[in-house]
């Protein structure tokens, strides 16, 4: 039997070089290092989760020693309260926040609780992440404050700890899980955001990426992973980017040739496992300005049932080579009236639900552009998103839709009125209409 050994506070022992230190369930750096409690065979000690053959000596209370003092004994005390005794004094969760065994008596600090390691994992990945309710848009996050071996409080609710942590590692969608409070159902999206740009080049795509960037941070207050895809120096981006989002920013090298290499790339970032962890994922090209606050439609976001982007009324899939007509004349699906959607702002709600459609538009574009040449496919990426999406049904445009205004000087925009984002694709010197904008909805945000 290997379980974690978890102290009357919530806390996990971890191995730091000669020292074991209590630690929360969220700042666990090497889960490998955590101890555990091991009966091998009648025999009973601590070990690490890592390798149960590296015991820990009741004498020095080290890892390292070359013969180890192992054998305690352990008593169970009911509710899933165990006590552990070595030499007649009782192992202690000390107030030093580390581990002894010193103490005459048990009391709270000298009762513990074992964990499986699969709820161990799920106990972490709760507590190290914001989430959202079903049902509601209150974003809630375990509070270890208030919590305990017996309770844990998350958001407003105090609920069984052992039930809890049981729930969330029993399931196998880990974007979100279902829980009870008594008999009532409640279920947990995970809110861990990241937002995709792609640039390359140090032409007008970098000029815009300057102004993108800037609304990324001044407009729509993101504190979130910011991916970018990119052919210039990591340093070199982030210096163009407002001081305060550079450390959230992570850029993906990525070489281009050709226009089918700068715009699809979009769709190779999501052929690789770097986006797998975040939930949800908001690609944009970068002549798009993020106008207002974005958590909110980030919350709404991460419970859409499909991929989504702003739906182009003036094109439909079926005619219109701007949304996929040579794909989808060349490969008829029921679509009749069904409007095309532009892909420069993509969101995907997650990777557990949608990688295999996203990534089966990747698959659709190399294949197709590999027997018919690289521009063979009007609109390259746009086209393929919006005759995969569709054909697979994993598309709506809401809620991208109801969220994005197109900008430019033919469509007039007023910052007052922002609805989430804006895009200037329809614009000829696009950096300048963007900076103009953000120069008006950033005065009227302080005034």
């Amino acid at each position: 039997m290997l379980k974690i050994l978890v102290s009357h506070n919530l806390k996990v022992f971890h191995v730091e070089g000669e020292r074991i230190v209590q630690r929360d369930l969220s700042n666990i750096t090497r889960p490998e290092d955590v101890l555990c409690f091991y009966d091998k065979n009648g025999l009973q000690g601590f070990c690490t989760l890592g390798d149960s053959d590296r015991w820990l000596d009741l004498e020095t209370l080290t890892i390292t020693r070359a013969i180890p003092t192992v054998a305690i004994t352990s008593e169970y005390h009911g509710n899933g309260h165990y006590s552990f005794q070595y030499g007649g004094r009782f192992g202690r969760a000390n107030h030093l926040g580390g581990l002894d065994f010193v103490a005459e008596h048990r009391n709270l600090w000298e009762t513990f609780k074992l964990l499986d390691i699969e709820t161990f994992h799920a106990a972490r990945r709760v507590a190290s992440r914001r989430w959202v309710l079903g049902g509601s848009n209150t974003i809630v996050k375990l509070n270890l404050r208030e919590s305990n071996f017996d309770h844990v409080t998350f958001g407003e609710k105090k609920l069984p700890m052992e039930a809890f942590f049981n729930s969330a590692a029993a399931t196998k969608h880990l974007p979100r899980f279902i829980f009870f409070d008594d008999w009532k159902v409640h279920e947990a999206f995970l809110l861990n955001p990241a937002i995709v740009l792609v640039v390359f080049g140090h032409g007008v795509a970098l000029q815009q990426y300057c102004e993108c960037i800037r609304s990324i941070g001044s407009l729509a207050k993101y504190d979130g992973t910011i991916l970018i895809v990119s052919n210039i120096e990591a340093d070199h981006l982030k210096g163009l980017a407002p001081e305060a989002l550079r450390s959230q920013i992570q850029v993906i090298p990525m070489q281009g040739s050709d226009q089918l290499d700068y715009v699809g790339a979009r769709l190779t970032i999501f052929n690789t496992s770097l986006l797998d962890e975040y939930q949800p994922i908001l690609y944009s090209d970068v002549d798009i300005v993020f106008d207002r606050p974005i958590e909110p439609f980030l919350v709404e976001a991460i419970k859409a049932r499909r991929c989504s982007a702003q739906i182009e009324p003036f094109h439909q899939i079926a005619t219109s080579e701007h949304t996929g007509s040579t794909l989808v004349q060349a490969d008829p699906f029921t679509c009749e009236g069904l409007h095309g959607f532009n892909g420069g702002l993509l969101l995907v709600p997650n990777m557990a639900d949608h990688a295999r459609y996203i990534r089966a538009a990747y698959q659709t574009l190399v294949r197709y552009t590999s027997e018919h040449g690289r521009k063979s496919i009007p609109f390259y990426d746009q086209s393929v998103l919006n005759y995969t999406l569709y054909k697979l049904d994993d598309f709506d445009g809401e809620p991208v839709s109801a969220h994005t205004q197109i900008g430019g000087y033919d469509h007039p925009t007023d910052p007052a009125y922002t609805r989430g984002f804006i895009h200037f694709w329809n614009t000829a010197e696009k950096h300048l209409a963007m900076r103009a904008y953000i120069d008006e909805a950033e005065k009227l945000s302080q005034a």
